[in-house]
Parts: structure tokens; C-alpha cells; sequence
């Protein structure tokens, strides 16, 4: 490469200002001295214009020479019998150093603003492609492979911090020397322009470390609030739906403990009936509280796959079996249709939500599936409609129901949310779970 570079600096400043100057010397008698210095001018400037100053410098004392040796009398000699064409020459060579000088420091700048554009261009490709990586690692496998593309180099990575003894001129750290992010090693020395577009690719590096790690903070304190919310969701739910039952069971037995109250044997057993019906209900909200500690030990754990649309109902339906035996369930689900998220964390949401239905419902309901595409990011939403069959009763003390509590605990695992809409005034309720999936 440099032999080639060596051999076309040779051919624009010594053979061409020759081969112009033999090219014009059988009709030199057409032209002045002044036109030949002119065409050369012309040569210097456009040497100038693709070259350095260093070759337009010796293409101007190239063609200064040859005008003189083959131009002016006594010719092939370089001896000047007229001081008129000393000045010509001295001219020439001004003129000729000027425009290699000024040509010279626009090829610089336009090449340092090219350097500068392409350095700008990098930047903001490895700004734009780290901000789209969650991992830290991911993030400097990415940065490496896009600075040693730009850079022509080779870096190797080294985790663990420098001694002040074994720090090298070729380490770079992220965030300085002492920072816990490590830094980058590189194979070869480099200069003083490749050093400072390395020094701010890694402060750009270091900024999308940062950034990851305080979302990465922001994410455990959503998660923390979502769990006091749903801590506090729960112990309003089980307030409420624990205290009803336990009423009536200590107003029965307290009933049929008191000998100064008579009962017959019909009252007797509706009070036995009254508390065997409450131990029911009480017995399946201690399930329900078992389910949601199991609900949040298997969130821990999230295992995202895909999932037959049909198989999560009918897995769901198994859950309740005995609830849903006479309950009539509306799909409009074809077999092709699946979705993405864990597929025990799903049916147990689904089952909770078809529970609520039967529970509360008229006996029929509809299941509706959707699902939107953003980029890389599908956003799915499960609902289950039903009609109620009696006005909706509220109350400031009303609990959520655990089914509800489970089913929006197992939303916040999948990125989502749950949500449940009793209008009043249609008589009809919707339980809409929506999850979302990043697909890296």
C-alpha cells in the first residue's frame, strides 16, 4: 500500500510536469512563457486539489524546472540570460507553494471533518444499539464488535480491576480506573485520535451500564410496590371474605353451646348446616391462600414457552372440574392460535377467572383471545364475559376475592395486568387478563 501511494506521489509531481512540458515543446513557438507557466499552475493546483502539500511542493519545483530547461533560452540548460524570467519563475514557485499550502489545509479539514462525521455516525449507532440491550454483557459484546470494526483493532476484555502497578497504556476502563465495570484492553498501541474516540465510546458504554442498572433498580421498586399492593389487596380481601364466614359460624355454635336457648331438632341442623356450609368457605380460602404462596414461588421462577390456546382453557377447566360441571363456556379459539408465558402461572389466572364466572355468573360465559405486535414486543389479552344475574350489591368493605389477587399476581409476573369491570348497568362483568412478551 504505501509502495503504491509512493509510486503515484512520483508519477503526479516528476512524470506528468514532463510529460506536459514535452507534450507543449513541439509548439512551444504558440505559446509564451506565461501560457506554460499557466498550464503548469493548472497542474500544481489540480495535484494540489487530490494530493498533500508535500507532492504539490515538489510538483511546483518539478514544473519550475522543466519550463526553465525546456522553455527558455539557452534551452536544456538552467542558466536565465533574461531577469524577466526570474521573476516569472520566482512567481511560479510563490504561487505554486501557496496553492499546495491552501490546498493542503482543505484536504485536511475536509478529511478531518470526514473522520469527525464517520466518528459522530459510530456514536450514535453504538448509543442507539446499546440503549436497545437490556444485559450488561450483551451490551459490551455489541460495543466491542462495533469499535473494532471502526477502528480496524483488537480488544480483549478484563473484568477484574488494575493494580496501580499493572495498569498499561493499551487498558481502558469503564469509568475509570477504580470502577467495578472492568475495561478493555487493546492489541496494539494507538494513536492519539483512536485513544480519544475510544475514551468516548466507553463513556458511552459506561452511561448505558449505568442506565441498565438504575432501570434495573427502578424495575425492584415497581416489583416491591406492586407487592405491597397486592400484600395489602390480599389482607383487605381476606378481612372481609373470612370475617362473614367465621361470623356465622360463631353465632351457629354459640347458639347451640347456650343451654338457656331451646332449639328443636329443625333449628338444630340448619345451625349445624349453617356451620358446615361456613367451613366450606372458609376451607376454600385457605386453598385459594395456598394457591397464591404457590403463585408467587413459581413467579420466582418464570418459564416462558409456548402454549396451545385450547389446551391452556381445557388445562384450566380440569382445575375446577367439579365447579364447572354445569357451566357452559363460549370460545372462539382455533387450533393455530397460541400465546407465550409460563403455561401452569396461566391456567391457574384462567381457572380463577372461569371460577369467578360460575360463581357469580348466570352459568354461560365467552372467552375472547387477542394479541398485538410491536417490533420485537406481542402484547396478549385473555378475557372472560359473563352475565350477572342479579343487581350487583357494593360496598366500601368489600373484599377483591383471592381468585382476583391471583390472577393479578400472575398479570404482574408476565410484564401485564388484570383487570375486572362490573357494569352495573348492563349486568354483565369482565375479567381481562393481558400479559406482554419481548421476543430478544
Amino acid at each position: 500500500m504505501k509502495i503504491q501511494q509512493y509510486l503515484s506521489a512520483t508519477a503526479a509531481s516528476v512524470l506528468m510536469p514532463i510529460l506536459i512540458v514535452l507534450a507543449i515543446f513541439p509548439v512551444r513557438d504558440w505559446f509564451t512563457t506565461t501560457d506554460i507557466v499557466m498550464l503548469q499552475l493548472l497542474w500544481v493546483t489540480l495535484v494540489a486539489l487530490r494530493s498533500n502539500r508535500r507532492v504539490a511542493a515538489m510538483t511546483t519545483l518539478v514544473s519550475v524546472a522543466c519550463t526553465d530547461w525546456f522553455f527558455v533560452s539557452p534551452y536544456f540548460t538552467f542558466h536565465i540570460e533574461n531577469i524577466e524570467y526570474v521573476v516569472t519563475f520566482a512567481v511560479m514557485l510563490i504561487v505554486g507553494l501557496v496553492i499546495s499550502q491552501l490546498a493542503g489545509q482543505l484536504t485536511s479539514k475536509i478529511s478531518d471533518i470526514k473522520h469527525h462525521a464517520s466518528n459522530t455516525s459510530c456514536l450514535y449507532e453504538l448509543a442507539k444499539g446499546l440503549n436497545g440491550l437490556d444485559e450488561v454483557d450483551s451490551q459490551r459484546d455489541y460495543f466491542q464488535a462495533v469499535v473494532e470494526q471502526h477502528l480496524h483493532i483488537e480488544l480483549g476484555w478484563q473484568q477484574a480491576r488494575m493494580t496501580q502497578k499493572a495498569q498499561s497504556t493499551h487498558y481502558f476502563a469503564i469509568g475509570g480506573i477504580d470502577s467495578c465495570w472492568g475495561g478493555f484492553i487493546a492489541s496494539e498501541p494507538l494513536d492519539e485520535a483512536q485513544s480519544a474516540f475510544l475514551n468516548t465510546a466507553i463513556s458511552v458504554l459506561y452511561q448505558a451500564h449505568e442506565n441498565t442498572q438504575l432501570r434495573k433498580q427502578s424495575a425492584a421498586i415497581s416489583v416491591q410496590a406492586e407487592l405491597e399492593r397486592a400484600k395489602n389487596a390480599l389482607l383487605r380481601s381476606l378481612s372481609h371474605d373470612l370475617r362473614t364466614p367465621l361470623a356465622t359460624i360463631m353465632g351457629a355454635s354459640s347458639m347451640l353451646a347456650d343451654k338457656n336457648i331451646v332449639l328443636n331438632e329443625a333449628m338444630a341442623a340448619e345451625q349445624a348446616r349453617n356451620i358446615y356450609e361456613q367451613s366450606k368457605i372458609l376451607n376454600e380460602h385457605f386453598d385459594k391462600v395456598m394457591e397464591l404462596s404457590r403463585v408467587n414461588k413459581m413467579g420466582e421462577d418464570l418459564q416462558w414457552q409456548t402454549i396451545s390456546l385450547q389446551t391452556l382453557i381445557s388445562e384450566a377447566q380440569a382445575r375446577r372440574q367439579q365447579l364447572l360441571f354445569d357451566f357452559e363456556l363460549a370460545t372462539h379459539i382455533s387450533e393455530q392460535d397460541n400465546c407465550e408465558g409460563d403455561i401452569t402461572l396461566l391456567e391457574i389466572a384462567l381457572a380463577n377467572m372461569l371460577e369467578n364466572a360460575s360463581r357469580y355468573g348466570d352459568g354461560h360465559a365467552e372467552l375472547t383471545f387477542s394479541y398485538q405486535q410491536h417490533g420485537q414486543q406481542i402484547d396478549y389479552q385473555l378475557c372472560v364475559t359473563n352475565q350477572l344475574p342479579s343487581p350487583v350489591l357494593t360496598s366500601t368493605d368489600q373484599g377483591v376475592g383471592l381468585g382476583s389477587v391471583i390472577c393479578d399476581v400472575v398479570a404482574k409476573f408476565h410484564h401485564g395486568s388484570f383487570m375486572l369491570d362490573i357494569n352495573g348497568q348492563q349486568q354483565t362483568a369482565s375479567a381481562c387478563l393481558a400479559w406482554s412478551k419481548l421476543n430478544d
